[in-house]
């Protein structure tokens, strides 16, 4: 059997009297799978927002698109290169919005496997055991120092520039991303006794709140609804650093 167990999200601006340049996709269902996402706008630039809804909205329109894709077909470079052409023609025909860019982490899940295509410094990770294990890379300075080996993830804590992207999608912005695939072999490490997987996706508002002390009780961690709720009570307790974004979904294989 293969369903959708639970699903739990939030968005949210770094401040309340400030817009929430992030936009999240709760599953929708293709085919025989669920699609979701979250895409974080560039927010030094006009248009972030804008940018950010177009990712999600035009993924929102691949229930209808889709038809006969799986997770071993789904075709990332066209997703992306069709978001980043309506990205180009929201720039092309407002001046103001020449800059507009947004980065973007998807997940097609079925009972092929694990789908994902990734662009930016947005995360998603699998639950395994009592841990959250990052699938993703993020594409930022900090990221390419550290493939060079030239420093330390705990020499880097001391180093500004961590999120600084190399990457994004944008009219200016050279599209480097990263696709994904687990089949079902892979994807059995994270289930757990009942068959299921937790995925979260998470734009860096998030995640780096998160990352600082990443632990939650295991009960909490089984559970979208508690992790959401718990994470955000996090960030609240602490304070917001950035928009911060999740989507956090339980599926049964």
């Amino acid at each position: 059997m293969f369903s959708l167990i639970s699903c739990a999200s939030f968005s949210l601006a770094k401040h309340i009297n400030r817009k929430n340049e992030d936009s999240v996709l709760l599953p929708i269902h293709v085919n025989n799978g669920y699609l979701f996402a979250v895409a974080d706008g560039v927010g030094s630039y006009e248009g972030a927002k804008e940018a950010s809804n177009i990712a999600t909205n035009f993924l929102m329109t691949l229930e209808r698109k889709l038809e006969k894709s799986t997770s071993k077909e789904l075709d990332i470079k066209s997703i992306l290169n069709s978001i980043k052409s309506k990205i180009e023609t929201l720039s092309n025909e407002n001046i103001a919005l020449k800059d507009a860019a947004t980065t973007l982490t998807f997940c097609y899940v079925d009972q092929y496997g694990m789908r994902i295509g990734h662009i930016g410094d947005s995360r998603l990770y699998l639950k395994s055991e009592n841990q959250l294990i990052q699938i993703t890379k993020d594409h930022t300075r900090h990221q390419q120092l550290l493939d060079a080996k030239l420093y330390t993830a705990k020499q880097l804590k001391k180093i500004s520039g961590k999120n600084v992207l190399t990457t994004a999608l944008s009219k200016n912005i050279e599209m480097k991303y990263d696709e994904y695939f687990l089949s079902i072999d892979e994807i059995i490490d994270y289930k757990d006794e009942n068959n299921s997987i937790l995925i979260n996706i998470m734009t860096d508002g998030a995640h780096n709140i998160w990352e600082k002390r990443p632990k939650f009780s295991p009960k909490t961690l089984g559970s979208p609804l508690a992790f959401s709720s718990s994470l955000l009570r996090r960030i609240d307790r602490v304070g917001a650093e950035d928009d911060h974004s999740l989507v956090s979904v339980k599926i049964q294989f």
